[in-house]
């Protein structure tokens, strides 16, 4: 009788090393498999930073050039900031030294004069981040 138990137990020796290995094996899939949407999850982070930051040049761009046409204080706008003549697009470019990892803000301004009243066109453009993976945004503001 001791003799059955004896092959039984030899038996059985080896399967806790196959089932170690077997744990080992899943662990590193799942270890493996947390890293990649780690990854995943802070490129994603860094893309919308990036986006958020064009979208605030873009956007101050388009303020400074409203503040070039309304001037604070003054009566009337200033045409000759935003084009030469009405139906001529002029294209501005801002450095803003508080952009910092952002490019130039390109403004085109334009203005048509209807009935006496002068409608403003600006298409705003921020571009953000290193040149081969950049977010752009542009905004279009219209004032009078």
């Amino acid at each position: 009788m001791s003799s059955k138990v004896m092959i039984a137990s030899g038996k059985q020796q080896g399967f806790s090393i196959v089932f170690a290995i077997f744990v080992l094996v899943v662990l590193s899939l799942l270890a493996t498999a947390m890293f990649n949407i780690m990854a995943a999850g802070s490129d994603t982070v860094a893309r919308q930073v990036l986006s958020a930051r064009a979208l605030f040049a873009a956007e101050s761009g388009a303020q400074r050039q409203l503040n070039a046409i309304f001037p604070p204080g003054a009566s009337a706008s200033v045409t000759a900031s935003c084009a030469g003549s009405a139906g001529s697009p002029r294209t501005n470019t801002f450095v803003m030294g508080g952009l910092i990892g952002c490019s130039d803000v390109i403004v085109v301004c334009d203005y048509v004069l209807i009935d006496a009243v002068n409608y403003f066109s600006l298409t705003s453009t921020g571009r953000c981040g290193p040149a081969d993976d950049s977010a752009v945004r542009a905004i279009e503001v219209r004032a009078k």
